[in-house]
């Protein structure tokens, strides 16, 4: 018996991004995208580590490969904090990480197909803990590239 197997690569490159402000925390971020449009975002067990910087930013993702839908969320803004003086633990400082530094107000980026953006862009916007949500704007689009998965 012959066996046939398919491979099936996805292209995000003609997905939407959107961006999304909001001061939640990542895996509270993706709970309420579950819930809202019944997808299963889980955090993978890598994150994704930016070659310009040691910091490592969350990835959430969803996938069904057969129906060609995969969803991404990934963190834009990371905190670190470290303490100033070794003999006191009274004061640290903290820094702000940006896996896009264009990006600079915007706390996560979420992939979705084109044909579903608009509505996910809408659904998103009634949520109470989020703060605005948008297309990526054209002049940073080329931005895309570096977040093919």
């Amino acid at each position: 018996m012959i066996k046939h197997t398919l491979s099936l690569s996805i292209d995000n490159s003609d997905d939407d991004w959107i961006c999304v402000h909001t001061p939640i925390p990542d895996y509270q971020m993706a709970y309420h995208i579950n819930k809202v449009f019944s997808v299963r975002l889980q955090r993978r067990p890598k994150d994704y580590a930016s070659q310009k910087s040691s910091e490592h930013f969350p990835i959430f993702s969803y996938q069904r490969r057969k129906e060609g839908v995969h969803w991404h969320l990934i963190r834009n803004k990371v905190e670190t904090s470290s303490a100033v003086d070794s003999e006191s633990l009274l004061f640290s400082s903290s820094e702000t990480h940006y896996l896009f530094k264009q990006l600079t107000g915007v706390d996560y980026l979420l992939s979705v197909g084109t044909k579903v953006s608009k509505s996910v862009q809408k659904k998103l916007a009634q949520l109470p803990d989020i703060q605005s949500c948008y297309s990526l704007p054209k002049q940073v689009s080329h931005l895309k590239q570096r977040l093919s998965f």
